[in-house]
């Protein structure tokens, strides 16, 4: 059974701009969207909002885990990506180019937020993206224990959605956010907690604030709740049509 050992959390979601005011209960109403001031100011200006969320909360799990930005490996997950940008830019299909602008069609790839994240940080080492639906968070978490399991050392997991636009719009919307979890292979000075290898099993779905509980990702705001109560517990991480898959969370003083 392999373990991860997280040392750093990142949040963005409506009101919370970090892991701080998550902890305290206590939402900034001043806080709409990320800014990715890691990002050149002409890297930030093509960004897209997706993207500008990944770097923001990849920048604050980095520092906060006392990881290299420039080297760690990243693992991205997205149950949709960049679904807006794709939408707008299909829209542009007919128009009187006919052709979609090329900043758009850029930012319309899945792995989008990835290259920004690299990007900004110098990163050419390995990066993948991944999309598994509603499994999405557990299929990144796996992704990322297999990746400390083979190579040892770090590496920087974020999960993150925005809403679909019209007309692929839900009746029930969810917000824009983004989680992010610095996790290693061995504990650390620095390190918050120990997670288990996912399994399969069945436990009640966290109280999430602020319609994050309809999220795509749900199961990582889920856990990074967990980590940040600093107490033991069993999370879901969400389910992909045939079961749930839980972690366990161990805190480390």
């Amino acid at each position: 059974m392999s373990r991860a050992f997280v040392g750093g959390l990142g949040l963005c979601a409506p009101g919370h701009s970090g892991t701080a005011t998550w902890s305290a209960a206590f939402p900034g109403m001043e806080v709409s969207e990320a800014t990715g001031d890691l990002l050149p100011p002409a890297l930030r200006r093509r960004a897209s909002s997706l993207a500008r969320m990944a770097v923001a909360v990849a920048g604050q799990a980095a520092h906060q885990a006392g990881v290299d930005l420039s080297s760690v490996p990243l693992i991205l997950g997205s149950a949709y990506g960049e679904i807006v940008a794709a939408v707008e830019m299909m829209g542009e299909f007919g128009g009187a180019t006919a052709l979609p602008s090329p900043i758009r069609f850029h930012n319309s790839v899945h792995n989008a937020a990835a290259a920004y994240l690299s990007i900004a940080s110098g990163n050419h080492g390995f990066s993948t993206a991944l999309a598994a639906g509603a499994a999405t968070p557990v299929a990144a978490v796996l992704e990322a224990v297999a990746l400390l399991g083979e190579r040892g050392g770090d590496a920087l997991l974020v999960l993150l959605d925005e809403p679909p636009p019209a007309p692929f719009e839900r009746a029930v919307p969810y917000p824009a956010a983004a989680a992010a979890f610095c996790l290693s292979s061995r504990p650390g000075p620095r390190t918050l907690a120990a997670l288990s290898e996912p399994r399969r099993g069945s436990t009640p779905r966290a109280d999430l604030p602020d319609g994050l509980e309809r999220h795509p990702c749900a199961g990582a705001f889920a856990l990074l709740a967990a980590v940040t109560s600093r107490r033991s517990a069993t999370v879901s991480l969400g389910a992909d049509g045939v079961g749930a898959w839980l972690v366990d969370v161990s805190p480390v003083p």
